[in-house]
Protein backbone atom coordinates (compact mmCIF):
# COMPACT_ATOMS: atom_id res chain seq x y z
CA UNK A 1 0.00 0.00 0.00
CA UNK A 2 1.69 3.26 -1.03
CA UNK A 3 1.89 6.04 1.82
CA UNK A 4 -0.33 8.77 1.66
CA UNK A 5 1.53 12.51 1.89
CA UNK A 6 1.09 14.08 4.57
CA UNK A 7 -0.20 17.68 4.08
CA UNK A 8 2.15 19.03 6.70
CA UNK A 9 5.07 18.57 5.21
CA UNK A 10 3.82 21.13 2.13
CA UNK A 11 3.05 23.28 5.00
CA UNK A 12 6.62 22.98 6.16
CA UNK A 13 8.27 23.56 2.59
CA UNK A 14 6.08 26.61 2.25
CA UNK A 15 6.84 27.85 5.48
CA UNK A 16 10.78 27.10 5.00
CA UNK A 17 10.69 29.22 2.00
CA UNK A 18 8.91 31.91 3.28
CA UNK A 19 11.73 32.42 5.83
CA UNK A 20 14.90 31.99 3.34
CA UNK A 21 13.15 34.27 1.00
CA UNK A 22 12.61 37.09 3.84
CA UNK A 23 16.37 36.36 4.93
CA UNK A 24 18.24 36.39 1.55
CA UNK A 25 15.59 36.88 -1.28
CA UNK A 26 15.80 34.91 -4.42
CA UNK A 27 19.52 33.76 -3.70
CA UNK A 28 18.49 32.21 -0.77
CA UNK A 29 15.76 30.27 -2.52
CA UNK A 30 17.02 26.90 -3.44
CA UNK A 31 15.02 23.47 -3.46
CA UNK A 32 18.35 22.11 -1.06
CA UNK A 33 18.24 24.61 1.58
CA UNK A 34 14.61 24.42 1.92
CA UNK A 35 14.30 21.05 1.94
CA UNK A 36 16.92 20.89 4.46
CA UNK A 37 14.86 24.25 6.53
CA UNK A 38 11.78 22.35 5.97
CA UNK A 39 13.16 19.57 7.92
CA UNK A 40 12.23 16.77 5.06
CA UNK A 41 13.88 15.46 1.73
CA UNK A 42 14.99 17.55 -1.70
CA UNK A 43 12.85 14.62 -3.13
CA UNK A 44 9.84 15.38 -0.85
CA UNK A 45 10.03 19.21 -2.27
CA UNK A 46 9.84 18.10 -5.90
CA UNK A 47 7.03 15.83 -5.34
CA UNK A 48 4.72 18.76 -3.83
CA UNK A 49 6.49 21.43 -6.16
CA UNK A 50 7.39 21.10 -9.83
CA UNK A 51 10.72 23.23 -9.60
CA UNK A 52 11.69 26.57 -8.15
CA UNK A 53 8.91 28.70 -9.89
CA UNK A 54 5.86 26.77 -8.70
CA UNK A 55 7.72 27.54 -5.00
CA UNK A 56 7.61 31.64 -5.91
CA UNK A 57 4.30 31.25 -7.48
CA UNK A 58 3.00 29.92 -4.05
CA UNK A 59 4.83 32.39 -2.55
CA UNK A 60 3.46 35.35 -4.32
CA UNK A 61 0.04 34.04 -3.53
CA UNK A 62 0.30 33.75 0.16
CA UNK A 63 1.35 37.13 -0.25
CA UNK A 64 -0.81 38.49 -2.51
CA UNK A 65 -3.46 36.29 0.01
CA UNK A 66 -2.04 38.56 3.39
CA UNK A 67 -2.02 41.80 1.68
CA UNK A 68 -5.95 41.26 0.28
CA UNK A 69 -6.68 40.40 4.60
CA UNK A 70 -5.28 43.93 4.97
CA UNK A 71 -7.07 45.59 2.27
CA UNK A 72 -10.31 44.22 2.42
CA UNK A 73 -10.91 46.02 5.82
CA UNK A 74 -10.38 49.67 4.54
CA UNK A 75 -12.92 52.20 4.19
CA UNK A 76 -11.48 54.74 2.30
CA UNK A 77 -8.92 54.87 -1.00
CA UNK A 78 -6.08 56.81 1.25
CA UNK A 79 -6.72 54.17 4.20
CA UNK A 80 -6.33 51.17 1.43
CA UNK A 81 -2.70 53.10 0.04
CA UNK A 82 -1.81 53.68 3.74
CA UNK A 83 -1.94 49.95 4.51
CA UNK A 84 -0.33 49.37 0.86
CA UNK A 85 3.04 51.16 2.24
CA UNK A 86 2.77 49.64 5.81
CA UNK A 87 2.64 46.37 4.33
CA UNK A 88 5.49 46.61 1.75
CA UNK A 89 7.87 48.47 4.47
CA UNK A 90 7.10 45.68 7.22
CA UNK A 91 7.88 42.68 4.52
CA UNK A 92 10.15 44.87 1.85
CA UNK A 93 11.65 41.13 0.04
CA UNK A 94 7.95 40.24 0.47
CA UNK A 95 7.07 43.07 -1.42
CA UNK A 96 9.32 43.21 -3.81
CA UNK A 97 8.86 40.07 -5.43
CA UNK A 98 5.32 40.43 -5.49
CA UNK A 99 5.88 43.27 -7.75
CA UNK A 100 8.81 42.44 -9.70
CA UNK A 101 9.20 40.78 -13.01
CA UNK A 102 9.31 37.65 -11.71
CA UNK A 103 6.11 37.50 -10.91
CA UNK A 104 4.94 38.09 -14.24
CA UNK A 105 6.82 35.44 -14.96
CA UNK A 106 5.00 33.02 -12.52
CA UNK A 107 0.89 34.86 -12.98
CA UNK A 108 -0.73 37.76 -14.77
CA UNK A 109 -3.15 37.25 -11.81
CA UNK A 110 -3.37 40.89 -9.56
CA UNK A 111 -5.83 39.90 -7.48
CA UNK A 112 -5.23 43.06 -5.32
CA UNK A 113 -5.32 45.60 -8.03
CA UNK A 114 -8.43 44.17 -9.23
CA UNK A 115 -9.98 44.53 -5.87
CA UNK A 116 -9.00 48.39 -5.31
CA UNK A 117 -10.43 48.89 -8.64
CA UNK A 118 -13.85 46.54 -7.94
CA UNK A 119 -13.52 49.20 -4.47
CA UNK A 120 -13.19 52.31 -5.96
CA UNK A 121 -16.35 51.72 -7.86
CA UNK A 122 -17.95 50.65 -5.21
CA UNK A 123 -17.44 53.78 -3.36
CA UNK A 124 -17.57 56.56 -6.16
CA UNK A 125 -19.35 54.81 -8.89
CA UNK A 126 -18.95 54.28 -12.23
CA UNK A 127 -17.74 51.53 -13.90
CA UNK A 128 -14.23 49.25 -13.35
CA UNK A 129 -13.32 51.15 -16.48
CA UNK A 130 -13.48 54.47 -15.60
CA UNK A 131 -11.97 54.18 -12.43
CA UNK A 132 -8.92 51.92 -13.70
CA UNK A 133 -6.57 54.94 -14.57
CA UNK A 134 -7.04 56.96 -11.62
CA UNK A 135 -6.04 53.89 -9.61
CA UNK A 136 -3.37 52.95 -11.71
CA UNK A 137 -2.12 56.59 -11.13
CA UNK A 138 -2.46 56.03 -7.57
CA UNK A 139 -0.73 52.81 -7.85
CA UNK A 140 1.95 54.05 -9.54
CA UNK A 141 2.71 56.65 -6.89
CA UNK A 142 2.70 54.61 -4.43
CA UNK A 143 4.47 51.99 -5.92
CA UNK A 144 7.11 54.34 -6.38
CA UNK A 145 7.24 56.05 -2.77
CA UNK A 146 7.82 52.89 -1.72
CA UNK A 147 10.36 51.36 -3.78
CA UNK A 148 12.67 54.83 -3.29
CA UNK A 149 12.08 54.17 0.39
CA UNK A 150 12.90 50.21 0.00
CA UNK A 151 16.08 51.20 -2.45
CA UNK A 152 17.60 53.58 -0.03
CA UNK A 153 16.95 56.18 -2.82
CA UNK A 154 15.17 58.36 -1.13
CA UNK A 155 17.34 59.60 2.34
CA UNK A 156 15.59 58.50 5.28
CA UNK A 157 15.50 62.31 6.41
CA UNK A 158 13.18 63.10 3.35
CA UNK A 159 11.21 60.21 3.75
CA UNK A 160 8.70 62.04 6.17
CA UNK A 161 8.50 65.16 3.79
CA UNK A 162 7.81 62.67 0.90
CA UNK A 163 4.95 60.76 2.42
CA UNK A 164 3.19 64.48 3.17
CA UNK A 165 3.62 65.37 -0.23
CA UNK A 166 2.21 61.58 -1.74
CA UNK A 167 -0.96 62.10 0.96
CA UNK A 168 -1.83 65.46 -0.58
CA UNK A 169 -1.30 64.13 -4.00
CA UNK A 170 -3.71 61.70 -3.24
CA UNK A 171 -5.66 63.75 -1.79
CA UNK A 172 -5.78 66.48 -5.08
CA UNK A 173 -6.09 63.43 -7.41
CA UNK A 174 -9.11 62.04 -5.47
CA UNK A 175 -11.01 65.35 -5.74
CA UNK A 176 -10.21 65.84 -9.29
CA UNK A 177 -11.08 62.58 -10.58
CA UNK A 178 -14.09 63.69 -12.56
CA UNK A 179 -12.14 65.92 -14.56
CA UNK A 180 -9.84 62.68 -14.99
CA UNK A 181 -12.59 60.62 -16.16
CA UNK A 182 -13.79 62.74 -18.43
CA UNK A 183 -10.20 63.26 -20.26
CA UNK A 184 -10.41 59.29 -21.35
Amino acid sequence: MPRRPNPAVEGRILEAARKLWGKGGEEALSMRSIARMARTNTPAVYRRFKNRKDIVRALVESYQRELFRELEVCGSLPELLDRVMDFALRQPREYELMTSGMLARVTKSRPNVEFVILKVTEWWGGSPDENRSLVMALWSMTHGLIMLKISGTLPEADFPGALVAFHESVSLLIENRETLRSKK
